[in-house]
């Protein structure tokens, strides 16, 4: 009898354990889509293309309804933004390497000619230019009515962006090819002299510098009191920016060129080594790393879970921001050094073939609904907001989980390009409860079933 007993019990901690095993994940996958792989597979459109007949390593920056560039033609050019029309150009007498800043309607650039030009954003007639006594690579900081350059002649300038009168410079060991970066009245930027330098944003003086093992190109990223810089000791430097002490430091295997950025706790930069870096910001841990086929120079922009990062193999990579996972590439004909501009709708390059590259992005539209409404969205693991929530996504498979006080359910989803997806959870009512009820009846019915036919045995 005991042996039945055991048997009878058994049953009932199966029946038990399957209704369990049903009520307790609160989990539903629910492919909303009959395709296994997301639409992001392909290359995105050219919307428009704009040549220069020059190679162009300037990075686009998108204003209001423009885009502005330099390139080695010698000219800053402003295009319209959608449609790829000259809006206004302004040749200089040197190549221009060094991407636009605008602040309050003006344009601010440097050239190759040694000089720094301020230009009307409306026109681009000039308003002034400063010379210095080299040519000039760098990319303009605009910071409380002063402009920050550096120049090929080892000096860091401060004007005044109105003027363009020189405020005080500062005289580094070798040439200034780092753009500045300027955050709670710092300067920080490097030097071929090796150095990491930050000084004063008002005076101009050292208030620390770091020495690194070679030349530093890259330009400082800046991120809750920590600075991420690049140098050609093949190391990329996290440091604290009142001290400039080290918190950590990651070596690859050739120069950093690449500026960083920062996105969800993560930390991306190229490489000379031809490869794209991933790294923990807090850590310097390892993530991942995407190998190209030549040198990353380009710096990365990172957009709803995107890393778009250009390469001298002539490719843009569009990359998964925690795995790397390769979505597309886009093939120009000449080397990709910029730092893409991406906006809700579309893609900027520029490319050493001479091309200003517009693409359209692949966007869908995710809607969740709730009943409850204002139930928690969790989107691949992350917090997105409560509901009703209307989201523009890039097409891609996704879990969706929704939570409340009386619930948690998820949905897997494949949501495919320009598509609008709906997907409501109802979260008042478990129905797994009179699953699991029904269930645990059925086991006691059949324990005492089992229990009265050993007895007459007996």
């Amino acid at each position: 009898m005991d042996k039945i007993i055991c048997i009878s019990l058994a049953v009932i901690l199966a029946s038990v354990g399957v209704c369990g095993s049903v009520h307790a994940p609160g989990v539903v996958f629910s492919h909303m889509s009959g395709e296994d792989t997301p639409s992001e597979s392909s290359p995105p459109d050219v919307v428009w293309r704009y040549y220069t007949d020059r190679c162009i390593t300037s990075s686009p920056l998108v204003y209001e309804n423009m885009v502005l560039f330099g390139s080695r033609d010698w000219s800053v050019h402003c295009l319209d933004a959608n449609t790829g029309t000259e809006i206004w150009s302004y040749r200089t007498s040197g190549q221009v390497d060094s991407s636009p800043r605008v602040y309050e309607n003006k344009v601010y650039i440097g050239s190759r000619d040694d000089s720094v030009y301020c230009l009307d954003l409306a026109t681009g007639e000039k308003i002034w230019s400063f010379k210095t006594e080299n040519d000039i690579a760098s990319s303009p900081a605009l910071f409380e009515g002063k402009l920050y350059i550096g120049s090929k002649d080892a000096i860091l300038y401060c004007l005044e962006a109105e003027t363009g009168t020189e405020i005080w410079r500062f005289q580094a060991g070798a040439y200034v090819f780092s753009s500045p970066v300027v955050e709670d009245g710092r300067v920080v930027f490097g030097s071929i002299d090796q150095n990491i330098y930050c000084i004063d944003a008002e005076t101009g003086d050292v208030l620390w510098k770091v020495y690194t093992g070679d030349k530093v190109y890259a330009s400082a990223l800046i991120e809750g009191g920590n600075v991420y810089i690049g140098s050609w000791d093949d190391y990329m430097y996290c440091l604290d920016l009142e001290t400039g002490k080290e918190i950590w430091k990651y070596k690859t295997m050739h120069n950093i060129y690449s500026s960083a950025a920062l996105y969800k706790g993560y930390v991306y930069f190229g490489s000379v080594d031809y490869n794209i870096y991933c790294v923990e910001a807090d850590t310097g841990r390892f993530v991942w790393r995407i190998f190209t086929g030549n040198y990353v120079t380009s710096s990365p922009t990172v957009v709803d879970d995107r890393v778009y990062v250009g390469s001298v193999d002539f490719n843009l990579y569009c990359l998964n921001y925690k795995t790397g996972g390769i979505y597309w590439t886009f093939l120009t004909h000449g080397d990709i050094e910029c730092k893409p501009a991406v906006t809700p709708d579309y893609i900027y390059i520029t490319s050493c073939d001479g091309h200003l590259y517009c693409l359209k992005r692949k966007l869908s539209t995710l809607k969740v609904v709730s009943e409850p409404e204002g139930s928690d969205v969790y989107i691949d693991g992350e917090y997105q907001g409560k509901t009703p929530l209307e989201q523009v996504m890039p097409p891609n498979e996704y879990l969706v989980t929704v939570e409340s006080k009386t619930g948690v359910r998820t949905k897997k989803i494949i949501l495919q390009e320009e598509e609008t997806e709906e997907i409501t959870f109802d979260l008042q009512k478990n129905p797994y409860w009179y699953i699991g009820l029904g269930g645990g009846c059925v086991a006691i019915i059949l324990f005492l079933v089992i229990y009265k036919v050993s007895q007459r045995k007996i």
